[in-house]
């Protein structure tokens, strides 16, 4: 009897260690989970907050030549930079300014003509670099607004290629300080939002002294990002050196991060709060423990399971969206835009501009003799070398090369006038015969694969159809003309 209860009261002990440990291990779970929860939502937030942005900037990209020849127009309260600031609650203010860094424009009804950024770093960054993409630099202190923002910036070109200027929206910090308060939290707890070099932009609940500080020490950023991209963990925050458990998510678009932390002190401590309770009854009605215990466990497994599998499941239905979506858009064998893209893009750079869009249509010569000579899988390593070729024409960020079907590609060329339309033409066909890709087939002397191009013009609020009926009109001619050739808008052949 005597060895019945002892063998009863370290079984007690081990049921009781057991369970309390795996209570202990299921809300780490549970709040790991929770962590990278929040912090994928905060993430697409994020991302989303700076996409409009990012559109908004793209549509003055698209006008950059109005811009700058109608400064006035896109100014003050009543302005077109205004109307795009408009429904975007995060903006502090849109701006343009020259490649001499003065303000050119402006969604802010305000005195500007004296005013020069040429020191900011977002100016330095697109004067230096010709990447297009947008960038997101340090939080500064808006010279027009008085606030805290984050610089959404673009770089702006000549038809050539050369910087011209910079578009820029300043998100405000206190969007960001609002959205985030929103969410309840131990006063331990911690969010936060950085970019990937560990600058932080913002982080509740700190001071703004604490902004633009370097984290890249932390373990998040020197072994975790570079492992996955979403995640949770537990370390030091460099902030204020407490032990948090974090999940984080990278952006996908961007590069930012979103951190979610909850201080492991304050979660140990309401884990024994809602525990000392349950530690005297189970002690107590040990039966009951025992006989519900194991269920209560299994069930918590299965749901942590069903949990788990759901995430797993919505991550790569969300993934294989995305995936599909860039897929639609895209040309199987080129990796040049499809058709489809090709239709969206010339509708919508024909709506609602008062400037020219160009189009030059290309036809690779004599490529029916192509396959007949060297078969289609070299015919398709043929497509394949030429829109290599034209993907990497010098052109702007807002011109689209696209492959229209078959052995035919197009480029896109919003805010263009036929003359310069046909110096980017001469560009293609020199940079194919450059590239000089054997045609035996071809009745061309220099027996190599050449293209001819048509190109058309179209005025402001002109049809997509008929922009194309001129330029395949164009094509044809130059094709008669002998090929390896342009025909311009006049008909005429320029050789």
């Amino acid at each position: 009897m005597l060895l019945f209860l002892l063998f009863i009261s370290v079984f007690i002990v081990t049921a009781c260690s057991w369970a309390l440990w795996q209570s202990w291990q299921n809300r780490l779970q549970d709040v790991s989970v929770q962590a990278r929860n929040q912090s994928l939502s905060l993430s697409r937030q994020a991302q989303d907050t700076f996409l409009q942005v990012n559109i908004a900037l793209d549509e003055i990209a698209r006008q950059g030549d109005e811009v700058f020849n109608r400064p006035e127009a896109y100014s003050g309260r009543n302005g077109i930079l205004a109307g795009l600031s408009l429904p975007l609650p995060q903006l502090a203010g849109l701006f343009v300014y020259d490649k001499e860094g003065n303000w050119l424009a402006t969604s802010r009804d305000m005195q500007f003509k004296q005013m020069n950024n040429a020191d900011r770093e977002s100016f330095i960054w697109h004067r230096d670099h010709a990447d297009p993409g947008a960038h997101i630099g340090h939080v500064i202190r808006s010279r027009s607004a008085d606030e805290l923002v984050i610089p959404v910036s673009l770089r702006l070109n000549d038809a050539a290629g050369n910087f011209r200027g910079v578009a820029l929206g300043s998100v405000k910090v206190a969007f960001f300080r609002q959205f985030y308060g929103w969410y309840e939290q131990s006063p331990g707890d911690l969010l936060a939002l950085m970019n990937t070099d560990g600058l932080l932009l913002y982080a509740r609940p700190f001071p703004d002294s604490v902004l633009n500080r370097s984290l890249s020490s932390s373990p998040l950023f020197t072994r975790l990002l570079r492992q996955s991209r979403i995640g949770s963990a537990t370390w030091h925050s460099r902030l204020d050196g407490k032990e948090r458990l974090f999940g984080y998510a990278r952006l996908e678009r961007y590069p930012l991060v979103v951190a979610v932390g909850y201080e492991t002190r304050a979660i140990r401590h309401a884990w024994w709060k809602s525990n000392i309770t349950g530690i005297g009854v189970n002690i107590f009605t040990w039966l009951l423990v025992l006989l519900f215990g194991y269920l209560v466990l299994r069930q918590l497994r299965a749901n942590q399971r069903s949990q788990q599998a759901l995430m797993r499941s919505q991550d790569e239905l969300t993934r294989l969206n995305g995936t599909l979506s860039d897929l639609a858009m895209l040309d199987g064998l080129t990796g040049l835009g499809n058709r489809r893209q090709f239709d969206f893009y010339l509708e919508k750079s024909l709506q609602g501009t008062a400037s020219p869009v160009s189009l030059i249509m290309f036809d690779v010569d004599f490529f029916k003799r192509y396959n007949d000579e060297y078969g289609h899988i070299a015919g398709d390593r043929c497509l394949q070398e030429v829109a290599a070729v034209l993907k990497h024409l010098p052109l702007r960020s807002t011109d689209r090369v696209t492959r229209y079907g078959g052995e035919e590609f197009a480029i896109i060329l919003p805010g263009t006038h036929a003359r310069d339309a046909e110096n980017v033409a001469h560009r293609a066909l020199e940079a194919i015969r450059r590239a000089a890709l054997p045609h035996e087939a071809s009745d061309l002397p220099d027996k190599i694969v050449t293209l001819s191009a048509g190109i058309s013009a179209s005025p402001p609020g002109d049809s997509p159809d008929s922009l194309k009926l001129a330029a395949d009109e164009a094509l044809y001619v130059a094709k008669k003309a002998g090929r390896n050739c342009i025909a311009g808008t006049d008909g005429i052949c320029l050789l």
